[in-house]
């Protein structure tokens, strides 16, 4: 037997030999005297703060699971984020390995969230491998990289599933389980020390919660350090905890082994009257809740002569009491033993190595690779939303809609040209592609905050390379539907009918697409907020209508200014220009329609329309840019 283990440890390290994978840094976690406070708004008082955690003390070795139990509010989730180094501690300490948290740590740290975030479209391979390709380092190969991602699926029981989609709010995929262990297995493929997880249970059944718990084990046995919050776990979870701390209003009710927990409360007379699961028995202690379990001597001499701290209408102790009592007890236990002996730490002599990857670890792939990744990664994700039935369907009615009202008006005729109505549909359509897709994009970076700032939070990209990655993604699929729709009217509406007019209206209305594009992504990035944004859309667009040059051409001097920046303007320009060779419906002199306001000079397009309309593109792009480099990163994830 024993030679069959040292075979499979002998083979297990080759494995991870090949696959790049270091051997796990054994991380120590001591924190003493954690305290936490947020400052109250609304009070007079500029001191005024909220105490969220009361000098909160624990230890977790290598190879062990801590639990952070207790109810909501009981402050499980900020002592994470603490711990992770995510937010700044206002007194007490946190040391990893004796030493204070550093940025070399940053990547021996795996932090998983509560709520799963994931792109739905991507399958499970998918996810992971490009997880894999931007985050690993740079010293192993794309091969590497891949083989990693494999390995860790495998490693987390994902093959069943790995070519399925992840799945959204309108369309199956995965199973909850199962996104759990895709957003664990996200953090194993940096083969983190310090694996912190935020409610790996929560919205699951026991017996998946279970299975995921068991796999935190066997992580931790891997030689990991694993700490997660859990707010009301079954028996059968609770047992498989080597530790806990016991949480209520900020502050430790208790804290030592998670099978010693019964004990601890029964020593000083708190016992369950009826069978009760042990973390249910815990979790009511935590809220105060002495209903059905025994009342310990001291807590009864200590109130139930004073009247006022009892609850009269139902003859019991008031939660505050319970938990007053319960805080003291703690302390008077950590006064005993000193809590140098309760939090006393392994010797691990890892300061070496901790410090040796701080540098080595900046980027996990160069700008370029970046760039290469998430363009592909955009098109597969993206092209599900571009080629949706409803906006598919929305530019097709549309089309033919246009073409049945403006069925073969011969409209790049003289004839057509006098006609005003003939004019609206080259209106219409510059209105239709600054509206569409300017609407689109105000929903963009909205939609994707929470990905992009946990992504940019553990360093997976740089900013600049996933913004022309997130550009250049799109130009292909914003060109397929404005060609279709362009098409279609043509046909229809008998508009000039030359290679030449085709073309440059095709890149005309193409130039107005990617304008307004730019336009909404700066509107989303400034906001990040879709009702706002939406809002201020809605005024430009009617200012860019309005003047736009179909319903007013002489606009006060005051006003001027407004149609310069209205790429409705000049797209409406342009479109005039290439069917009509004139810029305005109507001659300006005689007022009545023009067949050429450049007295004999005809000009299909215009240099200058043109170069504004880039102007705008490139100048709208670098503002959402500049919004997007003032967004605040992950630090509650």
């Amino acid at each position: 037997a024993s030679l069959s283990e040292a075979d499979d440890e002998e083979s297990e390290l080759h494995t991870w030999k090949k696959l790049g994978f270091e051997p796990t840094l054994p991380i120590c976690l001591k924190f003493e005297d954690v305290t936490y406070k947020v400052p109250v708004k609304g009070e007079k008082t500029p001191d005024a703060n909220k105490y969220i955690l009361h000098g909160i003390t624990g230890l977790v070795h290598p190879g062990e699971v801590l639990a952070l139990m207790g109810p909501s509010g009981g402050g499980k989730t900020t002592l994470l984020n603490l711990l992770s180094g995510r937010i700044k501690l206002d007194s007490g300490t946190i040391t990893y390995n004796n030493q204070p948290y550093s940025k070399s740590l940053k990547w021996r740290i795996g932090f998983v969230l509560q709520d799963d975030v994931a792109f739905p479209h991507l399958t499970v391979k998918e996810t992971l491998t490009y997880a894999a390709l931007l985050r690993l380092p740079n010293t192993l190969t794309m091969q590497q990289k891949k083989e990693r991602a494999t390995y860790v699926i495998s490693e987390l029981g994902l093959e069943r599933c790995q070519n399925t989609v992840i799945g959204g709010t309108f369309f199956r995929g995965i199973s909850g389980g199962e996104r759990k262990r895709v957003c664990i297995a996200n953090e194993i493929l940096l083969n983190p020390s310090l694996l912190l997880l935020d409610e790996p249970t929560s919205g699951l059944d026991s017996t998946t919660a279970l299975q995921i718990v068991k796999m935190l084990r066997n992580i931790a046995r891997s030689g990991k350090t694993v700490v997660t919050t859990i707010h009301q776990p079954s028996s059968r979870l609770f047992s498989k905890f080597d530790k806990l701390i016991l949480l209520g209003k900020g502050s430790s009710l208790y804290f030592g082994k998670a099978s010693d927990a019964m004990l601890y409360f029964s020593s000083m007379g708190c016992s369950p009257l009826i069978a009760m699961n042990p973390a249910e028995f815990l979790i009511d202690l935590a809220n105060g809740n002495i209903k059905d379990k025994s009342v310990p001597s001291d807590l009864e001499d200590k109130f139930f002569p004073r009247n006022n701290s009892l609850d009269m209408k139902h003859g019991e102790l008031s939660q505050v009491d319970v938990h007053e009592y319960l805080v003291d007890a703690y302390a008077v236990k950590e006064a005993k033993l000193g809590k140098t002996k309760l939090i006393k730490p392994l010797l691990i002599d890892a300061e070496p190595r901790m410090k040796a990857r701080s540098s080595t670890m900046e980027w996990g792939a160069t700008w370029w690779d970046q760039f290469s990744i998430l363009f592909r990664r955009g098109l597969k994700e993206r092209r599900h939303e571009y080629f949706s039935c409803i906006r598919i369907t929305q530019v097709f009615s549309t089309a033919i809609v246009m073409g049945l009202l403006w069925w073969r008006s011969d409209a790049s005729s003289p004839k057509g040209l006098q006609d005003q109505a003939t004019i609206w549909l080259l209106f219409f359509i510059s209105v239709f592609w600054a509206f569409f897709p300017m609407f689109t994009a105000i929903f963009t970076f909205p939609q994707e905050r929470v990905m992009l700032a946990k992504e940019r939070s553990v360093g997976m990209y740089r900013l600049s390379a996933y913004l022309l990655a997130r550009m250049t993604s799109d130009l292909p699929l914003d060109l397929i539907l404005p060609l279709v729709f362009l098409v279609i009217v043509y046909l229809m509406a008998g508009l000039k009918s030359t290679f030449t007019a085709f073309s440059l209206t095709m890149l005309t209305v193409f130039l107005s697409v990617v304008a307004a594009q730019g336009l909404g992504l700066t509107i989303g990035a400034a906001f990040m907020d879709v009702k706002k944004a939406s809002t201020l859309a809605s005024v430009i667009i009617m200012t860019s209508m309005l003047s736009g040059g179909f319903f007013i051409q002489k606009v006060p001097v005051f006003m001027s200014w407004v149609r310069y920046i209205s790429f409705t303007y000049h797209t409406y320009r342009l479109l005039l220009k290439i069917h009509y060779g004139c810029s305005t419906g109507l001659d300006a002199e005689s007022g009545s329609s023009c067949k050429s306001p450049f007295k004999g000079l005809r000009l299909d397009w215009d240099g200058m329309e043109v170069g504004t309309m880039v102007a705008m593109t490139v100048g709208y792009r670098i503002l959402a840019y500049a919004f997007l480099r003032r967004m605040k990163l992950m630090t509650i994830n």
